[in-house]
């Protein structure tokens, strides 16, 4: 919601204002304010005595349109004389909706969206002088940086920030023209010691030599964990496509194995019964080796046992290269963490499928220690 601000006398004449855009709003010097807003104040009375300060009020501004209206006395050290702050919020969509609509719900949402402005707005809210102390505070700068029920009014802006953050946010905020803001960033103390870090915006009003600043400060330690734990679900993704890549070069590498053992099997066991088969002139001789040849294909194809009782037959250092095959370890890298040789790695590993019963079967030596574990 468009926000515009009035610093106004002890009774109510508006000393300077900044409206902004809205030129309904800049009101010359000395213009009652009560009378801007048609209140009913009698000549004399104080504006503070019509309006509760640190009260947010619904009223009518000068267009017909409903606005909302905060006064925060001014500490006489910046005024001696008495002296107000007067912040009113405008909303245009609340303005359309009273015109359209003579029902009172407009008033009541648009004192709905002051509230999340200020009081109830996600971001701790400070209002300070000159010398950084706080003349108002919202609920939320209430629960980050007060002390239980102790008001932050009157307190020390200096209070939330660290030693090596004070010169710097400080300069920031004193080389601020009037209407200027500036934005940073910086780690905020509660008054339990524990450091949060902020996104800050500072904006400076001024009236004649009076200063003050509104200090947002935006809370970014959700987002902080939220990144922490993207960032960690983004190694967990990684992790997971390495242990794939894993999983799928031991597959290519059994298959390998398998396709060696299956070639060396048919060239030491399958060619010779073809040879002789192609030499013998006898039909009942060549039968004879044809029924032989079928027996020894069968017998290639068959399963591999599943009694776990194979594992008995394994050595200590074949049983230490299965135990790796269960974890997913790849050829080379067991061959390395054992200190033998890559082909002394496959020796053992064809030792282990013939002893297993896996020689010339389907079943993979990975997949045999993983359906059926040895430990």
């Amino acid at each position: 919601m468009p926000t515009v601000f009035f610093f106004c006398d002890a009774k109510g004449r508006i000393v300077e204002a900044h409206a902004g855009e809205f030129e309904e709003w800049d009101l010359s010097p000395g213009t009652s304010l009560c009378d801007a807003l048609g209140i009913d104040c009698p000549d004399g009375e104080l504006l503070l005595a019509r309006l509760s300060a640190e009260t947010t009020h619904t009223l009518t501004g000068p267009s017909g349109q409903p606005v909302s209206l905060r006064i925060i006395p001014l500490p006489r050290t910046l005024a001696p004389a008495g002296g107000v702050l007067v912040t009113v919020g405008i909303s245009s969509q609340l303005g359309i909706l009273a015109a359209d609509s003579p029902e009172p719900s407009a008033a009541t949402l648009d004192y709905a969206v002051f509230n999340a402005v200020f009081n109830d707005a996600r971001d701790a809210i400070l209002l300070t002088d000159g010398q950084f102390r706080i003349l108002a505070a919202n609920r939320k700068a209430h629960s980050l940086y007060g002390r239980g029920d102790e008001p932050l009014t009157g307190t020390s802006f200096r209070s939330i920030l660290r030693a090596v953050d004070e010169a710097r946010i400080l300069a920031s905020a004193r080389a601020l023209k009037n209407g200027a803001s500036w934005r940073g960033a910086l780690t905020a103390l509660r008054p339990d010691g524990q450091e949060t870090p902020v996104k800050l915006g500072v904006r400076c009003l001024s009236v004649g030599e009076v200063r003050l600043f509104q200090f947002m400060m935006r809370d970014l330690r959700g987002r902080i964990a939220l990144e922490r734990d993207l960032a960690q679900s983004r190694l967990a993704v990684a992790d997971m496509n390495t242990a794939l890549k894993q999983v799928l070069r031991n597959v290519e590498e059994e298959r390998q194995e398998l396709k060696d053992e299956l070639v060396q099997q048919v060239r030491e066991e399958v060619l010779p019964t073809v040879e002789r088969i192609a030499l013998e002139d006898s039909p009942l001789v060549r039968q004879a080796y044809r029924s032989a040849l079928e027996e020894k294909i069968a017998d290639m194809g068959v399963t591999a046992p599943e009694s776990a009782n194979l594992f008995a037959r394994l050595t200590p250092r074949e049983m230490d290269i299965c135990r790796l095959i269960q974890q997913s370890w790849q050829g080379r890298a067991i061959a390395e963490e054992l200190g033998i040789s890559f082909e002394t790695l496959q020796t053992h590993r064809k030792n282990i499928r013939r002893k297993l019963g896996l020689k010339g079967g389907p079943i993979s030596l990975s997949a045999f220690v993983q359906q059926h574990p040895p430990f």
